[in-house]
């Protein structure tokens, strides 16, 4: 089992990425994207709308405005009333919903391939003649800001982490969540809803993507006469800055109602740029990989095992974003684990991957573990999909797609310890720790 399981790694790595398939797209006079994979194997196909817009677009004191779009994009348009919009797409045998984050905001839906021309003649209505009713809006914002209890205020490692992202960044938008601070949530009206539809709901923003049983021509007549006849309008520059250097560690301790401690590390990274940077950031996911990366990584294994400095560990690097990455580490901690000792060893460790370069199966294996993930994504349209339109509205490019795993390939031993040492180190760092609050 264990050789016929070796063996299909090493076939995944020898999969040459030409083997992908092939886009086609086009783009029209207003600005309109259309991206299509076809691929014949089954009568079902994805649709997913993407927007440049996400939480990185919104102004100070208006947080949170990408995401009621999540909710209100299902409120109704001129033709199709509340709530019709998905129970049409259920009728077809059909699923729908809407993602929103930093960089981008996502509707996508998986149907017969006979019925996407209705989907998208459905997706361009409502995009184009949404409802926005203060009615639904003060229903929606209620759900929104439980959904923020639910999932931050009532969490204390998310809302650690919420106040570790805020600390760590000076200006770049990422340092806000996209569910919106609660007291911008409170004080939101629908006219503001209004208007961060008109500014950034245009079609230079709308990038169509459409993969599974399709045929591109066909495709192409559909978003001509749906997305492709809106009426142009200018879509904004988005708002990239430069984020400062950090001048030296940080630290912040949060007090919140929690059972135990935990204490988590960022240091703002860059993401990729394809031709630029493609082996310092292949190289970055690599060392996360080799951290964090399941049961065997060094975190898990080493800090968590053998050290029992920590009952659980991981780390995180996101390439494809916008400007920066703010990579993370964090340790949660048991009665007798202290912050301090589990702190000590996560330093010892990634000063020796700064300093020593990584040994070479540990470094094919974190290789093996990313090229396959890539190629079992494969199998999932909706995967696949969302793989072309995070690229496309981060700046990446969809064309660049195979060229990540021919980064990931060409990474050596020396990559890895020359951008461990250049990028996680401590005087670029920030450090949250969370401190459970004693109720007398």
């Amino acid at each position: 089992m264990i050789k016929l399981l070796l063996t299909l790694l090493l076939l995944i790595c020898l999969i040459p990425a030409s083997e992908a398939a092939q886009l086609q797209e086009t783009s029209f006079k207003n600005g309109v994207k259309l991206i299509v994979e076809e691929d014949h194997s089954a009568p079902v196909a994805m649709v997913q709308i993407w927007l440049k817009v996400g939480g990185r677009d919104e102004l100070p004191g208006k947080t949170g405005l990408a995401h009621v779009f999540e909710h209100m994009m299902f409120k109704g348009s001129k033709k199709l009333g509340p709530g019709e919009f998905s129970k049409r797409i259920s009728a077809m045998g059909g699923n729908d919903n809407a993602f929103t984050s930093t960089d981008f905001t996502a509707y996508f839906e998986t149907v017969p391939s006979e019925r996407v021309n209705e989907v998208l003649e459905m997706e361009a209505e409502r995009f184009a003649n949404l409802k926005l009713r203060d009615e639904d809006f003060q229903k929606e914002i209620r759900v929104i800001m439980e959904e923020r209890r639910m999932r931050t205020e009532d969490d204390p490692n998310s809302r650690m982490f919420e106040e570790l992202s805020a600390a760590s960044l000076r200006l770049h938008p990422y340092r806000n969540p996209v569910i919106g601070w609660m007291q911008d949530l409170e004080k939101l009206t629908i006219e503001d809803v209004k208007s961060f539809y008109e500014k950034h709901y245009v079609p230079g923003n709308v990038i169509v993507v459409v993969v599974g049983d399709v045929d591109f021509g066909q495709m192409k007549e559909t978003v001509s006469r749906t997305f492709g006849r809106m009426q142009a309008r200018p879509a904004l520059a988005r708002f990239n800055p430069v984020e400062p250097q950090p001048f030296g560690p940080k630290r912040i301790q949060v007090k919140l109602p929690a059972q135990l401690p935990m204490l988590a590390v960022t240091v703002p990274v860059p993401v990729w740029k394809p031709a630029e940077n493609d082996r310092e950031a292949a190289a970055l996911a690599l060392a996360t990989q080799i951290l964090a990366g399941g049961r065997a990584a060094r975190l898990t294994r080493e800090i968590v095992d053998e050290q029992r400095k920590a009952f659980g560990a991981g780390a995180g690097y996101d390439a494809h974003g916008m400007g920066l990455d703010l990579w993370y580490a964090y340790g949660m901690l048991g009665p007798d684990q202290s912050a301090e000792a589990f702190e000590k060893s996560l330093w010892a460790l990634l000063d020796e991957m700064g300093m020593k370069e990584v040994d070479e199966k540990r470094l094919n294996a974190a290789k093996r573990n990313i090229i396959a993930a890539n190629v079992f994504a494969q199998d999932s349209l909706y995967l696949r999909a969302k793989d072309i339109g995070r690229m496309e509205v981060v700046g990446i490019g969809a064309s660049n797609r195979d060229r990540w795993i021919e980064a990931v390939r060409e990474v050596t031993a020396a990559d890895i310890k020359n951008t461990v040492g250049r990028w996680l180190k401590r005087e670029r760092s920030t450090t949250g720790i969370l401190v459970p609050e004693v109720t007398p």
